[in-house]
């Protein structure tokens, strides 16, 4: 799945939001490495009880040291020691 940053810093998928003037892309092998080998790219669980509602609710990704405190991360993308 392909990314799209948008000029005031937030990163969406690509899929579920349309381009806009001033984003950058990132293309599917490029988000594999930042959110599947790296964990650098995060996101919650594709569905969540209240709060934002998931990831299917919202489509947006969170660079990992910038996750805001009312996001619930995937465990996946949470790395073990």
């Amino acid at each position: 799945m392909s990314l799209r940053i948008r000029a005031d810093g937030r990163v969406l998928c690509a899929a579920m939001h349309a381009a806009e003037p001033g984003d950058t892309y990132i293309d599917d092998g490029l988000h594999y490495v930042l959110s599947v080998e790296r964990r650098i790219l995060v996101t919650e669980e594709m569905d969540e009880a209240g709060g934002r509602g998931g990831h299917r609710a919202h489509g947006q990704w969170w660079w990992s040291g910038s996750v805001p405190d009312d996001v619930s991360v995937a465990p996946f993308y949470i790395k073990l020691r």
